[in-house]
């Protein structure tokens, strides 16, 4: 099919974001790791660990929400979908996914509008690091994008009568 080649490209990118989010969380863990060492026995803690790490935490959420989708990976409360029929259940997944598609579109609106202010307008954390917080919300607007794409690309395979699942 004619969209199945640009859902295997998003794929990849989610895979690559996924990868990505995954060395973020190294990281993450061996600084915080090294930070309570150097609290505990030299009594010399870093005063960048804590807030760099809850800065990157965003980018492990925002990289790895697209890769969850198209793996089927997000939470879903299916007890009461067991009762319907194969065809009243690619319906409700159509209906549940077109308002998955404005959620995010609003989603990305809205991270556009603050990354883009927060770049217009040079806010930085009011901390002694003063990280540019542009920098920390572009994330959410690449995120916000992916996940607006897998979205888009997995509900016109469902309305085709593909499994999206099917293709990984």
């Amino acid at each position: 099919m004619g969209i199945s080649k640009p859902y295997e490209k998003v794929k990849k990118l989610n895979s690559l974001c996924a990868t990505l989010a995954g060395l973020v969380l190294l990281f993450i863990t061996f600084s915080i790791f090294v930070d309570v060492f150097l609290r505990y026995f030299f009594n010399r803690p870093s005063i960048w660990i804590t807030e760099v790490s809850s800065y990157l935490f965003l980018y492990i959420i925002f990289f790895g929400t697209a890769y969850a989708l198209q793996q089927g990976l997000h939470i879903r409360v299916t007890f009461l979908l067991d009762q319907f029929s194969p065809r009243i259940m690619r319906i409700l997944e159509l209906i549940t996914s077109l308002f998955s598609i404005v959620f995010c579109f609003v989603l990305l609106w809205q991270t556009w509008v603050m990354t883009w202010t927060a770049f217009k307008e040079d806010w930085t954390s009011p901390t002694m690091l003063s990280a540019p917080y542009a920098y920390i919300y572009v994330v959410m607007v690449v995120g916000s994008v992916l996940l607006c794409l897998t979205f888009v690309l997995r509900t016109i395979l469902i309305f085709m009568g593909e499994e999206p699942e099917a293709l990984n």
